[in-house]
């Protein structure tokens, strides 16, 4: 979903041809990655997760990419309103590794917060917002600026907590079902 509307916002922003082929291929690459994942989903769940599938990675870009076609008559309007919508994404994407956290703090154990991925989001999003200051593009800018504020973030305290004794009844409790109290 996120590498088609950034393909979409750099197909209507003049200039912004690396950001539509970067994530025009994310498209290609995530589309053959969840049709192997559609391949191994087990039978009594294949309907809701096709279901989500679609409505995630079909129908809300064409929502948002109609939507934005017919509200906005002007390309700057559309590009704009794009850019809002994807940074909004990219913030969340780069954000959601950060609910792991409370249990690496809880737990003292990094093994909820595999270090290559905060790497890659880290790194990621400093290459992102060098070109963002580059082309002086500020829906490139925000989230990937913030993205690597984040990165740094998980990487401290990955740093901080990868040689620490863990804590291994926060770590049962943390990972053991909250059930209700019978009374």
């Amino acid at each position: 979903m996120g590498s088609l509307l950034w393909t979409y916002y750099g197909i209507v922003t003049p200039g912004e041809y690396l950001v539509s082929t970067v994530n025009g291929f994310g498209v290609l690459a995530e589309s053959i990655y969840v049709l192997i994942f559609l391949f191994f989903v087990p039978k009594p769940r294949i309907l809701k997760t096709v279901a989500l599938v679609l409505a995630l990675n079909v129908i809300f870009p064409v929502i948002m990419i109609v939507g934005t076609r017919t509200a906005f008559g002007y390309a700057k309007t559309r590009s704009n309103s794009m850019g809002f919508i994807c940074a909004a994404l990219n913030i969340i994407m780069y954000g959601s590794p950060l609910s792991a956290i409370k249990t690496v703090v809880k737990t003292r154990s990094v093994k909820y917060m595999p270090f290559w991925l905060s790497f890659l989001l880290f790194l990621n999003g400093a290459i992102w917002a060098v070109y963002a200051l580059l082309l002086h593009d500020v829906f490139l800018l925000v989230p990937n600026g913030m993205g690597f504020f984040l990165g740094t973030v998980q990487l401290l305290i990955y740093t901080f907590y990868r040689n620490a004794k863990p804590n291994i009844e926060d770590e049962e409790e943390a990972l053991a079902p909250s059930l209700p109290l019978l009374s």
